[in-house]
């Protein structure tokens, strides 16, 4: 019979605290080979299990079998193997129920004190690190059984205590449970819905998203259909679940990525950040709309020290989809898990199902994401990295965010000869530099050219002949489907006219939101060819009113 001793870490234990022997039963270890090799304070041994003066501890839950979080509607999801962008909508739900929470993990024991000793209660302490340093108590009953919540994927190690009504305790060497890898680590937030940890995902250059930094949720008041009411545990949080935010996800930063901020959570002892966006329109103008607060969004997750933190709009599906797009893609997610991320939302009670393709109508977020990839780059998340350049979101931002949220390999190939300048730095001639005050009408420095005496131009010095990709990042309050950006903005190397594209305003996400603020949107204006050594970018007015942010060059 093959038995599981585990062996001792501690030699002895300080103040009240009793030393435990954990022991495996034989018949819960039945089941072997069923998850990666077990810690390295588990070992084989032939002896029998042996109770000791302080108590006797002997898990029931057999802990070789690979735990999962998913329940089994959101695991036949996750299993498909095809295309998530043309993945059949009976595959997922319609978007109206509360399906978007994990599974709990549930933890049992058995447990002999001493004959004088009487149990007050149980509690499990568990975390990522093996030495629990990062380890959260869940205080349970009497019972010795515990569930846990909000467990992350892979290892999880654990300790149990034992409260007795004497005042003394007795805890347990640290052992280890392991939960399946899929992902997302959806998590539960009672009261809230589509709530999930970015963490977990394989990224292309080998690396992994951290788990636990940055994590994804609906608003709080957050149900918004006619006859349904906000109560406490069904659109509005829980004060259980503040403090499962607070004190186990240890969150810092709210981003608010919402219009206003009557759906901010407003937890104790965080930081709000609040990232104005608008909604309406279409997918495209989800971008092109809240270009500036995507700009403001990412100088939040560029400073390390706002995390952990989570960002919401409402019901956390396309302002906050947006935002895990652009996000996800940054740090190098395959695009199928894009998708496949981005569809889970219909897990959540959103009101409305979402799409991918032109059944998705104005929430079509293939618009914008086939954008970013006609951007040259040699891997997806070049192309995201340089769509965000053009935007004058700082490279040292990006890397920041890169950085902080990989584990392992970081994305490679972002440092691709790009040349980037914000308007301020251009040389500027027949119009005038404007500033912005606002936080989000405009960049906070642009002119507006109009007519083929208004220009701006910058200095490209080539080391290597190349065809520029030559983007930018352009404002316009018409959406009109007839006016072509060729109308409006003609393009020169070294005074020889580049071809610009015939794309029309409303293809290039212009526009106005709501409010009358106006859209910005990184428009590939065309290609040009540059020999090595130095050259004249010049961008000219022609007819109307074009503003510009910021100009770049991108080259394979």
């Amino acid at each position: 019979m093959c038995t599981y001793i585990l062996m001792k870490g501690n030699s002895h234990m300080k103040n009240k605290h009793k030393s435990l022997l954990i022991m495996f039963s034989a018949l819960a270890l039945a089941s072997c080979g069923t998850k990666p090799a077990p810690s390295k304070t588990i070992e084989e041994s032939s002896q029998q299990p042996v109770s000791v003066a302080t108590g006797h501890f002997e898990m029931v839950t057999n802990l070789q079998n690979v735990m999962t979080i998913h329940t089994d509607r959101q695991a036949t999801y996750l299993e498909y193997n095809g295309d998530y962008s043309k993945i059949p909508a009976d595959q997922y739900p319609n978007g109206d129920q509360f399906l978007s929470d994990p599974n709990n993990v549930t933890l049992e024991w058995t447990h002999d004190p001493d004959a004088d000793q009487v149990i007050k209660n149980y509690s499990v302490t568990f975390g990522m690190e093996e030495d629990l340093s990062d380890g959260y108590e869940v205080m349970g009953t009497t019972e010795p059984t515990i569930e846990l919540m909000n467990v992350w994927l892979g290892s999880n190690y654990f300790q149990i205590k034992a409260y007795y009504e004497d005042g003394t305790d007795a805890v347990s060497d640290i052992l280890e449970f392991y939960v399946d890898e899929t992902c997302p680590r959806n998590i539960k937030v009672e009261g809230l819905t589509n709530c999930r940890d970015l963490g977990g995902r394989e990224l292309e250059d080998g690396g992994t998203i951290k788990q636990g930094l940055l994590y994804r949720t609906s608003g709080n008041n957050f149900q918004n259909k006619a006859g349904v009411q906000n109560v406490v545990g069904k659109g509005i949080i829980t004060e259980d679940a503040k403090k499962e935010m607070t004190d186990h996800l240890k969150v810092k930063t709210e981003i608010n990525v919402n219009s206003n901020t009557q759906y901010n959570l407003n937890l104790p002892n965080t930081t709000i950040k609040n990232c104005y966006m608008d909604y309406g329109g279409n997918a495209l103008h989800h971008f092109s709309r809240n270009a500036e607060s995507v700009k403001d969004y990412f100088d939040v997750i560029g400073n390390s020290d706002n995390f952990p933190a989570f960002f919401h709009c409402r019901i956390g599906t396309d302002r906050t989809g947006l935002c895990g797009i652009l996000t996800n893609g940054l740090l190098g997610m395959k695009l199928n898990d894009i998708y496949q991320d981005y569809l889970f939302s219909n897990f959540g009670n959103i009101e409305d199902k979402r799409y991918v393709g032109e059944i998705a109508g104005q929430d079509n977020v293939e618009i914008y994401i086939n954008q970013i990839q006609e951007l040259k780059g040699d891997a997806l998340h070049n192309k995201f990295y340089n769509m965000l350049l053009a935007l004058g979101i700082p490279s040292e931002t990006l890397d920041n965010v890169i950085n902080t949220l990989t584990d392992g390999p970081t994305a490679t190939g972002n440092d691709a000869g790009q040349v980037v300048a914000n308007v301020d730095q251009l040389s500027i001639s027949g119009t005038t530099l404007k500033t912005d005050s606002s936080d989000r009408d405009h960049p906070d420095n642009y002119v507006t050219l109009s007519s083929d005496s208004t220009k701006v131009s910058m200095k490209v010095n080539a080391d290597k002949a190349f065809t520029g990709q030559i983007v930018a990042y352009l404002g316009n309050s018409e959406n009109s489907s007839t006016k072509k950006i060729s109308d409006s903005i003609q393009v020169d190397i070294d005074g020889v006219k580049v071809d610009v594209t015939n794309k029309t305003y409303a293809d290039a996400g212009m526009g106005t939101c709501g409010n009358n603020r106006m859209n910005y949107y990184p428009v590939i204006l065309g290609e040009g060819e540059f020999s090595a050594g130095e050259h004249t970018l010049t961008i000219s007015g022609k007819s109307g009113n074009m503003n510009l942010g910021t100009l770049s060059v991108f080259q394979d």
